[in-house]
């Protein structure tokens, strides 16, 4: 009869993409056994050691998801139980946790290095840090993508991990190193990946799009496994505990300038403690494929909005009017060049400048025309104006619908 340790960490293994053999001989069990459990069959009555035999059995299918995702702390994952309504003591949720983490510990140590061929493979992740701007504790976003074979490195710092910069990043990664590889390894960022953690999960259409458009095939890390794309994590680290200490930087620009002669000077000459070589060496192995003759990618961001009954949408902490028979309708809003378009089943129904700063109303009265009939300011209203919450709620307080 299985203990729920054992129980747990078949299920977690199986999580894990092992394979039913070697779940089996790790664990001393019979395939069989094994292959019941993944298939979900259900867990035989035992002696609980802990004091509450089931105070804590229905919340378990939570710990085991939720527990890769905040390190196995015992903490965070007791905060989160009491929200849903779990109210055993810390002691047990930690008594719990240890199995998990023994498991994942496991199979962190198991994992097996592999090695790519010249020019097959990327892996790309984000860090973030905070370093020293302009006299200023400024908190930056690290984008990293290492060459697999060669372990050549690419570094660029940004404000955000938006997917217009996530874009950028990739095609200043692939100028500078005047190539791409066949395929991109990434963990499972929302900008990338929808449905994360699921059988379900997918890529972001647009940056699939992006891909194609460059013309290599992006990968996904397997669901906690990250370690798969061990190198880039080991260069995230890399960069913090190497370039960014006891630096300061200007601004943006010259940090990135400074990381860039780090990378020529530091980073790609050094000895790399698992290949045994120069980066730099090794990258004149590569085989990358060229880059090809095409404009910059164009990134459309969409935001999808339903109109209030104000007639307005909210984007960016502002408010923008669309004309009223487009009322509880679902509308796309994309930004270019500090101008809003909102669109409503392809078709462009509203423009207007973005507002500066933010709890801002724009108005354009053609929007209402043949909702109010007459205003309460006494006046009609200016074709486009950005007005004050206050003055808004006076004009539509006023209005009539006609």
């Amino acid at each position: 009869m299985l203990s729920e340790d054992q129980w747990t960490e078949v299920r977690l293994m199986g999580r894990m993409g092992k394979p039913i053999k070697q779940i089996a001989r790790e664990l001393g069990l019979s395939k069989n056994t094994i292959r019941k459990i993944l298939r979900g069959g259900k867990q035989q009555q035992y002696q609980r050691r802990n004091k509450n035999p089931g105070i804590l059995a229905d919340f378990m299918p939570f710990l085991v998801e939720r527990a890769p995702d905040v390190y196995y702390n015992a903490t965070i994952l007791y905060r989160e139980l009491k929200e849903k309504g779990y109210s055993g003591s810390y002691s047990t949720v930690k008594l719990s946790v240890r199995p998990l983490r023994k498991v994942f510990e496991q199979a962190q140590a198991a994992s097996v290095r592999f090695e790519t061929p010249p020019g097959h493979q990327a892996q790309m992740d984000w860090g973030s840090a905070w370093t020293n701007i302009a006299g200023q504790r400024v908190r930056v976003h690290i984008f990293v993508l290492v060459l697999c074979y060669s372990r050549a490195v690419y570094v660029e710092f940004t404000e955000d991990e938006k997917l217009p910069t996530l874009i950028s990043c990739h095609e200043n990664a692939f100028r500078w190193f005047g190539g791409l590889t066949e395929e991109i390894l990434y963990d499972n960022p929302r900008t990338i990946v929808l449905d994360r953690g699921k059988d379900s999960a997918r890529l972001n259409p647009q940056f699939e799009d992006f891909s194609r458009y460059l013309g290599y095939k992006p990968r996904l890390c397997q669901p906690y496994r990250a370690r798969t794309k061990g190198k880039v994590e080991s260069g995230v680290k890399y960069v913090k505990r190497s370039f960014l200490p006891g630096r300061t930087f200007l601004s943006l620009n010259d940090l990135n300038e400074q990381v860039r002669q780090w990378i020529r000077n530091v980073a790609d000459k050094r000895i790399h403690g698992t290949v045994h070589e120069q980066p730099a060496e090794r990258f004149l192995r590569e085989t990358l494929q060229p880059l090809r003759l095409h404009p910059p990618y164009t990134v459309q961001i969409c935001q999808v909005r339903q109109v209030a009954v104000d007639c307005l949408v909210s984007y960016e902490a502002s408010r923008y009017s669309v004309p009223w028979k487009y009322v509880r309708q679902t509308v796309e809003i994309q930004e270019r060049q500090g101008q809003l378009f909102i669109y409503h089943r392809g078709v462009l129904v509203a423009q207007h400048q973005k507002a500066t700063g933010k709890h801002k109303v724009i108005i354009n009265s053609d929007h209402y025309r043949g909702l109010f009939k007459k205003s309460t300011l006494g006046k009609p209203a200016p074709d486009v104006e950005v007005r004050s919450l206050e003055v808004y709620e006076e004009l539509a307080g006023g209005g009539q619908h006609g």
